[in-house]
């Protein structure tokens, strides 16, 4: 759906109201989202979209996914998850740990669209082709 440049400017707006120290905070959302659904201004639908695809690339931006051959421990989660927060200081990251047998070693991280595969399966892989 395509929306005007000033639809776009006001989404964005309230968008970053939505933030509290840079970060978005979901209260905030859910509050802007409620009042922009109360009050109803002019194109409120087409806000209210743009607004719901900003809060989704955002949240999506921060999740981690780390899937491992093996079921990992607490202190390791602790160890990866501390070594990624190091590569992205001040940005809150939402982590979530999986067991992909399929992987045969190693790890596989997905940081919002950014992927690094260190997988034994992808290393055989990449020696096969």
């Amino acid at each position: 759906m395509k929306i005007s440049k000033q639809t776009q400017r006001q989404a964005n707006i309230l968008f970053n109201a939505c933030k509290a120290l840079g970060t978005l905070d979901s209260q905030r959302a859910l509050l802007a989202i409620d009042l922009l659904i109360e009050k109803r201004p002019r194109a409120w639908r087409a806000i209210l979209e743009h607004l719901k695809k900003r809060i989704r690339l955002e949240m999506a931006r921060r999740a981690v996914h780390v899937q491992s051959a093996v079921s990992l421990n607490e202190y390791e989660q602790e160890k990866i998850s501390g070594v990624i927060r190091t590569t992205a200081p001040g940005t809150p990251l939402d982590f979530r740990f999986s067991e992909s047998p399929e992987l045969l070693g190693g790890l596989r991280v997905q940081i919002g669209w950014n992927v690094l595969d260190a997988s034994l399966k992808a290393r055989l892989e990449s020696i096969l082709e």
